[in-house]
């Protein structure tokens, strides 16, 4: 009987961990993020954890400055985005859209700079903040590279999401 109840509270346990690693790392719309990662060409791990540090997987978040949906996307910057795919004026609420073209545009900024954190950097910042930087050695906005780092120290984490999707399919959706 001991053994029994050691055994039901280790799974509680377990249990209990993977939902708090749930609220640490939301992983909602895994096969959509997926599916628009490859699309760019882009590791899924590195979209999860932009998502993650923008909206928190609510594609309903709107930011103080007006940034959209699940990646955060200024409507201009959404337009000109979808000017260049050839789209009509995008929704940005809609998450296949949103990630559509955020993941494009993450993947437009990796060529432009040849390096993912200047390209994060330039998602949060705007290309046009980098290019005075890079050229005046100046850095970034603590804000910024705050933003680069959660950006890139999640993104390991969500390799082990990814990789184990079990984590994902056992625990709640935690969005409220």
């Amino acid at each position: 009987m001991r053994s029994s109840v050691f055994v039901a509270l280790a799974l509680l346990f377990l249990y209990a961990s993977a939902v708090g690693f749930r609220v640490l790392y939301p992983a909602e719309r895994i096969d959509l993020v997926r599916a628009t990662a490859a699309a760019a060409g882009l590791d899924p791990a590195l979209v999860c954890s932009v998502v993650r540090a923008e909206s928190r997987f609510h594609a309903d978040a709107v930011s103080s400055r007006g940034a959209v949906g699940l990646m955060q996307l200024m409507p201009d910057t959404a337009d000109w985005i979808a000017q260049r795919l050839g789209f009509a004026t995008p929704d940005l609420y809609d998450p296949e859209m949103n990630l559509r073209l955020g993941t494009w545009y993450l993947r437009y900024l990796i060529d432009r700079y040849g390096r993912v954190d200047l390209a994060l950097t330039a998602y949060n910042a705007g290309p046009s903040r980098v290019d005075q930087w890079v050229t005046g050695g100046q850095t970034a906005f603590a804000e910024t590279a705050g933003f680069v780092r959660r950006v890139l120290r999640a993104v390991p984490v969500y390799r082990v999401v990814l990789g184990a999707p079990i984590l994902v399919q056992i625990t709640p959706s935690l969005l409220f």
